[in-house]
């Protein structure tokens, strides 16, 4: 049925006194031969690989609706020199290109037009905008631009829905879609998006909201309020307000004195909440382990497992610079520089709009790197994505999107950040688990540089605020979007999560802050920077405002996207593109000087005090007065109870009869094995040219990397490597055990290129299910006894590696719907590694190099085949297998660390430039990537690697494996080295398409390459193919 019937032709006048008017302009691509529509295949492609829908041909029309006081004539004369590119796109103004029978002879089968929805972030539009005040500089001041794409089906099934169709198109949470069926567009009825201002905001007085009721009550309040606040928070709150001084200290500054404004309780909801206070693992847990008997009490995990053993090997190290306290944790990389490193999470908003919700990931810790000290650059960027199965064909909740669409959305929104802003991504991975189709976890990591001193003799890692700095809201401006972001993550999401917490990032904009922020580093006009992320203006000058013990904040004077926002709606948004920047009253004049030639809002709305209060006002009206104390240390510390039972899990028994090269094929082809190569190779991976080792490696350059390698600093090898570990499924027996595997993954595969083992910081980025025991989370003393294993573990094997957490994040509210049907996330902690590496030009890669290369296994098979990837791949082909067994234990870590110290130094050396490390698959699925990544064969034998079965050394996934290719020249020397380490003899590169793998006399596996190859790359593919 067509839908929505408006003018079509000519302009609309908005109004006589701003005599603004609405100009729409079509941008759609040529035919012919050498020209394609790049928009429209894509789609076309998509429904193919995702649905199996065939469609002969996708046509795609881009619309620009104009609201400006300029003349549609105007227009018209040069929209090819801003909307079209002329060579090859044709462009039309005030006119449908649908209805041009010229260009669209043939009558399509269903047609659809899809834009934002008032009030949402649009980017495309956001950009067109400034071309336009470039070509007409006089345009009204509030001229806007919104954008739509209309799609034109040819050779479309009649089975196919049209409204079903659309719905594949948009996210009804923030996109519009209007389309013509069959029947409409032969009788050209088209669909036509209209512009849509934003919807007016009427400011509110801030509320007084008394908090002299019952339990439930409070408790009801905090609910529907999305204050996230539990009863004692609540309770806490309420006895402040009953304190006389409190309520003297009010009255002296006019604000009410026995009840908070709605203000003040929002601000304290998101300064106190999970998201950014950490409740959990700041939490007192009585721990019982009802395997071992022991029943203790753990002060906070945080302060116990890792800021403590930080803290010790802070103190026999010199480069450990910043840790816990800032944005990012800043390790000393040499005499002149210092590198930073920060992991995000953003699964919440990524579950309602995956690519607002990753691009806002990304380009928001982008600005925790541009926050730390007093300003760091971004120079690479690393992601890890935990999904639901691409190829799920089960039930699906009504408002959640199917895993491929999740995928698709997430790896576009941090692919659109992270190109656009400038920044290359290094390295990452994706993972599979039916636990992840409730919510999707989204980890977006970012390393930056910074000079160690500033011209100022000022060392940039330290922040240097004094009462009396004005504080200034640069960049972007506040808007509705992203209200109650930091509460809402501390939820489980349910049907009822809300639109106004989901943002859409804008990389151009942040790009032209950042540079300008930089600048002013290095001038030395920064006290002090922070972003706005969780919380807003209340967490950001909140959280700054600790250095002096105080602020006043003047909400009206804070530039707004829309005119109406209430006072609290100003104080908690978290609109995107803001830092928070506080400058000394005698460089105000020089920093706005500066932003001003950047182009770039920077706007005084607050000044530092030694007050001691959180003061904010509207005006002359005060809103908000909380002591800085209260604000940040009043959360009353949780009491939670935690229960360890070993999980009762079938064990995995490996088929006695069992064909191993159909295994390998199937394995290479499981997606947490298989190539991801269509996906990572849209981001960029070297930008601005430092990349050494990419994400794809070997002479076709598909080879799996396992680290990123970068060398900064122009003209110099000194270099950065990146890696990460993440296990998740190992939780399903201990939790402890999944995280020992992902610290020592994310070490190994640092050292598979050379890394300096003893200058590496680590980054702990945990998310859980709710771990709290409740009515609707009855398993919750379990979930919190798996936080606490792994937490311990966590702190053994660091302490072990001599491995710092210098910063780190936490995500525990990873669970979908309530009761029956409630879906939690794996537990699970991805690490982040970032350390030295002397000299970019002596590393190795995967791939294997020449015919003749000695390989070599380091470390030992054991019998660990609990929780593996083959066992899984088993049990997904017959329900009845196990998965249990022995999990991967890292029983000797110190052991571990002098064989990876020596294993990189002689890759250092020269003497080592084929390495690989064994996880997903064990030994068969490492050598058979280093085959793939080298296109050449090799034999190699696994009797003798372990005193364990065949499937065990094949398929196992113990922990501290390498495979290593070392020429002959080198062999002898080689060995010399690695006197006194576990190192096994497996053959060698041969000149020749097969991998063999024997395990004595008999021949286990014997594969073409080129299978291999096949079976690796095709899973993912999932662009519909060449067609």
């Amino acid at each position: 049925m067509f839908k929505e019937r408006i003018q079509r032709h000519g302009f609309i006048p908005v109004g006589a006194a701003a005599r603004m008017n609405i100009t729409r302009v079509e941008v759609t691509p040529k035919e012919g031969e050498g020209l394609r529509d790049v928009r429209g295949d894509v789609v076309r492609r998509q429904l193919l690989a995702d649905y199996g829908i065939e469609v002969g041909k996708i046509r795609s029309i881009v619309g620009f609706l104009i609201s400006s006081s300029i003349s549609p004539e105007e227009i018209e004369n040069r929209a090819d020199d801003l909307f079209a590119d002329p060579i090859i796109e044709y462009s039309c103004t005030n006119e449908l290109f649908i209805a041009n029978t010229e260009l669209f002879n043939n009558s399509p089968d269903a047609v659809i037009s899809v834009g934002f929805k008032p009030g949402v972030t649009d980017n495309p539009g956001a950009a067109a905008l400034d071309g336009f005040k470039t070509l007409f500089p006089n345009t009204d001041t509030n001229s806007k631009i919104s954008t739509y794409i209309t799609y034109a089906f040819y050779g479309l099934s009649n089975e196919i829905s049209i409204d079903w169709l659309s719905g594949t198109l948009h996210n009804q949470l923030i996109e519009r879609a209007i389309y013509s069926t069959k029947e409409d567009c032969s009788n050209s009825n088209w669909p036509e998006i209209q512009y849509t201002p934003k919807p007016e905001q009427v400011f509110e007085n801030p509320k007084h909201i008394s908090l002299e009721i019952t339990d439930n009550e409070l408790i009801d309040l905090s609910e529907k309020g999305l204050l996230a606040l539990n009863l004692e928070e609540m309770k806490t709150i309420q006895s402040h307000y009953r304190d006389p001084i409190i309520r003297e200290a009010r009255k002296a500054v006019g604000i009410v004195t026995d009840s908070p404004t709605d203000v003040e309780l929002e601000c304290l909801a998101q300064t106190w909440s999970e998201h950014c206070k950490h409740k959990i693992f700041a939490s007192k847990i009585h721990h019982v382990d009802k395997e071992t008997g022991e029943d203790s009490i753990v002060d906070s995990i945080f302060k116990t497992h890792i800021m403590k053993p930080t803290h010790d090997m802070q103190k026999e190290v010199d480069w450990l610079l910043s840790v816990f306290h800032d944005n990012s944790g800043v390790i000393a990389w040499d005499e002149n520089w210092s590198i930073c490193m920060k992991a995000e999470t953003h699964n919440s908003p990524s579950a309602l709009d995956p690519y607002g919700g990753a691009m806002t990931g990304i380009v928001g810790v982008n600005r925790d790197i541009l926050g730390t000290g007093l300003g760091a650059r971004p120079i690479a960027n690393t992601d890890v994505f935990c999904f639901g199965p691409p190829n799920w064909e089960g039930d699906l909740p009504e408002n959640l999107f199917h895993p491929s669409r999740v995928l698709r959305g997430v790896h576009a929104g941090v692919r659109v950040g992270g190109n656009e802003s400038g920044i290359p991504t290094i390295n990452g991975a994706i993972v599979f688990d039916d636990r992840y189709i409730g919510k999707p976890l989204v980890y977006c990591g970012t390393v930056g540089i910074m000079p160690r001193r500033l011209v100022d003799g000022r060392e940039s890692h330290i922040k240097t605020p004094t009462a009396g700095d004005v504080v200034y809201m640069v960049g972007g401006r506040v808007g509705y979007d992203g209200i109650h972001g930091a509460t809402f993550s501390s939820l489980e999401l349910t049907e009822e999560s809300p639109s106004s917490a989901v943002q859409i990032g804008d990389p151009i904009t942040q790009k032209k802050m950042l540079d300008m922020v930089l600048e002013a580093r290095d001038q030395g006009l920064i006290t002090c920077i922070t972003d706005n992320g969780a919380g807003g203006l209340s967490s950001s000058i909140g959280e700054m405002a600790e250095y002096t013990n105080g602020c006043e904040i003047d909400l009206a004077k804070v530039p707004l996207k829309q005119p109406g926002l209430s006072a609290w709606e100003i104080l908690v948004s978290e609109s995107q593109e803001r830092m928070t920047i506080a400058v000394s009253g005698k460089n105000t004049k020089r920093f706005e000087a500066l932003a001003r030639l950047h182009e770039v809002e920077a706007t005084p709305v607050a000044s530092f005090t030694s007050s001691g209060n959180f003061h904010v006002k509207y005006n002359e009206d005060t809103v908000a007065f909380l002591p800085i104390e209260f604000l940040h240390d009043g959360v009353p510390q949780l009491q939670l109870e935690s229960e360890w039972n070993p999980p009762q899990i079938t064990e995995f028994i490996p088929p006695v009869n069992a064909n191993h090269d159909e295994i390998l094929l199937k394995m290479l082809a499981r997606p947490n094995i298989a190539s991801k190569e269509t996906w990572v190779r849209q981001y960029d991976h070297e930008v601005i040219a430092q990349t050494a080792v990419k994400p794809f490696v070997g002479v076709e350059r598909d080879g799996p990397g396992d680290a990123g390698l970068i060398a900064p600093i122009h003209g110099s090898t000194h270099g950065i490597v990146v890696s990460c570990g993440i296990n998740p499924r190992y939780s399903d027996i201990d939790a402890g055990a999944m995280a020992a595997a992902s610290i020592d993954e994310a070490v190994r595969n640092a050292v598979c290129v050379g890394v300096d083992i003893d200058k590496i910081a680590g980054l702990d980025n945990f998310c859980w299910p709710d771990p709290i025991e409740s009515e609707k989370t009855p398993d919750g003393k379990f979930k919190l006894a798996q936080l606490v294993r792994a937490n311990r573990e966590l702190e053994r094997v660091c302490r072990a590696y001599r491995l710092p957490c210098v910063s780190g994040k936490d995500s525990m509210k990873n669970d979908y719907g309530k009761g029956e049907n409630k879906i939690s996330i794996p537990p699970t902690l991805l690490f982040s590694l970032f350390g030295d590496h002397p000299d970019v030009r002596m590393t190795a890669t995967s791939d294997l190099k020449v015919a003749g290369e000695k390989l070599y296994l380091v470390g030992e098979s054991l019998d660990e085949l609990g929780a593996s990837e083959v066992s899984f791949m088993f049990r997904d082909e017959d329900s009845s297998m196990g998965v249990g067994g022995n999990v991967p234990k890292l029983t000797d870590p110190e052991s571990n660390l002098r064989t990876y110290r020596t294993l990189s130094k002689t890759i250092r050396q020269g003497l080592v430039q084929t390495s690989h490390d064994c996880s997903e698959g064990g030994v068969a699925v490492a050598i058979a990537e280093m085959c793939i990544g080298g296109r050449i064969g090799a034999i190699i034998d696994i009797d003798g690697t372990g005193d364990n079965s065949l499937w065990a050394r094949l398929w196992g996934e113990s922990l501290g494996r390498f495979i290593i290719g070392v020429k002959p020249e080198n062999e002898k020397k080689w060995l010399n080295e690695m006197k006194g380490h576990k190192v096994t003899y497996l053959g060698k590169t041969e000149q020749q398409d097969n991998l063999v793998i024997n395990d004595g006399f008999d021949e286990v596996i014997n594969l073409n390459v080129n299978d291999l190859v096949s079976s690796w790359q095709n899973t993912l593919d999932m662009t519909g193919g060449s067609q």
